[in-house]
Protein backbone atom coordinates (compact mmCIF):
# COMPACT_ATOMS: atom_id res chain seq x y z
CA UNK A 1 0.00 0.00 0.00
CA UNK A 2 1.25 3.57 -1.20
CA UNK A 3 0.38 5.82 1.61
CA UNK A 4 -0.11 9.30 -0.09
CA UNK A 5 -1.59 12.38 1.12
CA UNK A 6 -4.97 11.12 0.22
CA UNK A 7 -4.51 8.00 2.37
CA UNK A 8 -3.60 10.84 5.25
CA UNK A 9 -6.44 12.93 4.95
CA UNK A 10 -8.69 9.90 5.31
CA UNK A 11 -7.03 8.35 8.07
CA UNK A 12 -7.27 11.71 10.11
CA UNK A 13 -11.34 11.05 8.97
CA UNK A 14 -10.90 7.92 10.84
CA UNK A 15 -12.04 5.93 7.67
CA UNK A 16 -11.99 2.80 9.29
CA UNK A 17 -11.62 0.50 5.97
CA UNK A 18 -8.23 2.77 4.93
CA UNK A 19 -7.35 2.12 8.52
CA UNK A 20 -7.76 -1.46 8.59
CA UNK A 21 -5.98 -1.54 5.07
CA UNK A 22 -3.09 -0.11 7.02
CA UNK A 23 -3.04 -2.36 9.62
CA UNK A 24 -3.10 -5.26 6.95
CA UNK A 25 0.05 -4.00 5.40
CA UNK A 26 1.81 -2.86 8.23
CA UNK A 27 0.77 -5.51 10.29
CA UNK A 28 3.76 -8.17 9.34
CA UNK A 29 6.56 -5.64 9.84
CA UNK A 30 5.33 -4.94 13.12
CA UNK A 31 4.95 -8.65 14.58
CA UNK A 32 8.54 -8.76 12.79
CA UNK A 33 9.98 -6.40 15.52
CA UNK A 34 8.04 -7.15 18.48
CA UNK A 35 8.76 -11.22 17.97
CA UNK A 36 12.62 -10.23 17.87
CA UNK A 37 11.70 -8.49 21.27
CA UNK A 38 9.20 -10.58 22.97
CA UNK A 39 8.69 -14.49 23.17
CA UNK A 40 5.22 -13.92 24.30
CA UNK A 41 2.23 -13.84 21.53
CA UNK A 42 0.15 -11.28 24.25
CA UNK A 43 3.39 -8.94 24.54
CA UNK A 44 3.67 -9.28 20.86
CA UNK A 45 0.18 -7.92 20.19
CA UNK A 46 0.46 -5.44 22.59
CA UNK A 47 3.39 -3.77 20.60
CA UNK A 48 1.98 -4.46 17.15
CA UNK A 49 -1.26 -2.43 18.61
CA UNK A 50 0.26 0.24 20.79
CA UNK A 51 2.67 1.12 17.67
CA UNK A 52 -0.33 0.96 15.44
CA UNK A 53 -1.92 3.39 17.38
CA UNK A 54 1.13 5.21 17.53
CA UNK A 55 1.31 5.74 14.12
CA UNK A 56 -2.73 6.85 13.36
CA UNK A 57 -2.09 9.54 16.28
CA UNK A 58 1.32 10.39 14.78
CA UNK A 59 0.09 10.08 10.68
CA UNK A 60 0.56 14.04 10.09
CA UNK A 61 4.20 14.11 11.12
CA UNK A 62 5.03 11.28 8.26
CA UNK A 63 6.52 12.60 5.21
CA UNK A 64 4.72 11.71 2.19
CA UNK A 65 7.26 10.69 -0.09
CA UNK A 66 9.71 8.95 2.34
CA UNK A 67 9.48 5.00 2.93
CA UNK A 68 6.49 4.84 4.97
CA UNK A 69 7.62 1.98 5.90
CA UNK A 70 10.92 2.79 7.46
CA UNK A 71 8.85 5.55 9.37
CA UNK A 72 6.23 2.86 11.30
CA UNK A 73 9.42 0.65 11.94
CA UNK A 74 10.94 3.35 13.99
CA UNK A 75 8.22 3.98 15.66
CA UNK A 76 7.41 0.53 16.30
CA UNK A 77 11.57 0.50 18.06
CA UNK A 78 10.55 3.82 20.18
CA UNK A 79 7.36 1.34 21.74
CA UNK A 80 9.64 -1.74 22.19
CA UNK A 81 11.61 0.66 24.07
CA UNK A 82 8.76 2.76 26.16
CA UNK A 83 7.42 -0.76 26.66
CA UNK A 84 10.36 -2.20 28.50
CA UNK A 85 11.22 1.29 30.17
CA UNK A 86 6.92 1.26 31.48
CA UNK A 87 8.10 -2.35 33.01
CA UNK A 88 8.58 -2.09 36.58
CA UNK A 89 11.62 -4.61 37.03
CA UNK A 90 13.09 -3.28 33.76
CA UNK A 91 15.64 -2.14 35.96
CA UNK A 92 16.67 -5.66 37.43
CA UNK A 93 16.71 -7.25 34.20
CA UNK A 94 19.90 -5.11 32.91
CA UNK A 95 21.47 -6.68 36.13
CA UNK A 96 24.50 -8.46 35.13
CA UNK A 97 23.64 -11.03 37.00
CA UNK A 98 21.75 -14.16 34.72
CA UNK A 99 20.21 -17.00 35.45
CA UNK A 100 21.49 -19.26 33.41
CA UNK A 101 19.25 -22.48 33.81
CA UNK A 102 16.46 -20.06 33.07
CA UNK A 103 17.33 -19.25 29.07
CA UNK A 104 19.51 -22.70 28.36
CA UNK A 105 18.66 -23.82 24.60
CA UNK A 106 16.81 -27.13 24.58
CA UNK A 107 17.92 -29.03 21.38
CA UNK A 108 15.27 -28.79 18.62
CA UNK A 109 13.02 -31.65 18.12
CA UNK A 110 12.21 -29.90 14.50
CA UNK A 111 15.03 -30.47 11.36
CA UNK A 112 16.92 -27.49 11.06
CA UNK A 113 16.32 -27.50 7.40
CA UNK A 114 12.90 -26.51 8.23
CA UNK A 115 13.28 -23.70 9.44
CA UNK A 116 13.67 -20.44 7.45
CA UNK A 117 16.60 -18.49 8.12
CA UNK A 118 14.94 -15.37 9.52
CA UNK A 119 12.44 -18.15 12.10
CA UNK A 120 16.10 -19.85 13.12
CA UNK A 121 17.73 -16.75 14.10
CA UNK A 122 14.35 -15.43 16.20
CA UNK A 123 14.25 -18.88 17.44
CA UNK A 124 17.70 -18.23 18.54
CA UNK A 125 17.04 -14.65 20.11
CA UNK A 126 14.31 -15.80 22.00
CA UNK A 127 16.30 -17.85 24.50
CA UNK A 128 18.61 -14.80 25.24
CA UNK A 129 17.40 -13.38 28.98
CA UNK A 130 15.14 -10.50 28.22
CA UNK A 131 17.64 -7.48 28.72
CA UNK A 132 20.64 -8.97 27.05
CA UNK A 133 17.94 -10.02 24.04
CA UNK A 134 16.71 -6.38 24.18
CA UNK A 135 20.38 -4.58 23.90
CA UNK A 136 21.39 -6.87 21.01
CA UNK A 137 18.63 -6.27 19.35
CA UNK A 138 18.86 -2.54 19.24
CA UNK A 139 22.69 -2.84 18.62
CA UNK A 140 23.26 -5.72 16.21
CA UNK A 141 20.27 -5.30 13.93
CA UNK A 142 18.10 -2.23 14.48
CA UNK A 143 21.70 -0.25 13.95
CA UNK A 144 21.72 2.05 17.58
CA UNK A 145 25.10 2.70 19.31
CA UNK A 146 25.71 1.68 22.84
CA UNK A 147 24.83 5.61 23.70
CA UNK A 148 21.31 5.61 21.76
CA UNK A 149 20.67 2.32 23.64
CA UNK A 150 21.79 3.29 27.24
CA UNK A 151 19.97 6.74 26.53
CA UNK A 152 17.06 4.80 25.41
CA UNK A 153 16.82 2.52 28.43
CA UNK A 154 18.09 4.59 30.92
CA UNK A 155 20.68 2.19 31.67
CA UNK A 156 24.55 2.55 31.98
CA UNK A 157 26.79 2.98 29.02
CA UNK A 158 28.68 -0.60 30.47
CA UNK A 159 25.74 -2.31 31.57
CA UNK A 160 24.80 -1.93 27.52
CA UNK A 161 27.92 -3.08 26.23
CA UNK A 162 27.90 -5.95 29.12
CA UNK A 163 24.66 -7.27 27.53
CA UNK A 164 25.72 -7.30 23.96
CA UNK A 165 28.81 -9.17 24.62
CA UNK A 166 26.96 -11.61 27.11
CA UNK A 167 24.32 -12.01 23.90
CA UNK A 168 27.30 -12.15 21.41
CA UNK A 169 28.75 -14.85 23.73
CA UNK A 170 25.66 -17.03 24.09
CA UNK A 171 24.49 -16.72 20.26
CA UNK A 172 28.34 -18.16 19.73
CA UNK A 173 27.92 -21.30 22.11
CA UNK A 174 24.42 -21.88 20.74
CA UNK A 175 25.72 -21.97 17.07
CA UNK A 176 28.41 -23.71 18.03
CA UNK A 177 25.93 -26.31 19.93
CA UNK A 178 23.34 -26.12 16.46
CA UNK A 179 26.88 -27.21 14.56
CA UNK A 180 28.26 -29.95 16.50
CA UNK A 181 24.35 -31.47 16.36
CA UNK A 182 23.81 -31.07 12.68
CA UNK A 183 27.09 -32.90 11.95
CA UNK A 184 26.29 -35.81 14.26
CA UNK A 185 22.44 -36.43 12.01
Amino acid sequence: MEVNEKIIERVKMNDRKVILCLYDSTYSLLMSVAVRYHNQREEQMEIVNSTFMKVIDKIDQYEVGTNFYAWVKRIAHHTVIDYFRSNKRYKEMFSNQIDDEEYYLEPSTKDEHQFSQEEHIELVLSHLPPATRVSFNLFAIDGYSYKEIAKALDVGYETVKWHVKEARKRLKNILKEDTLEFERK
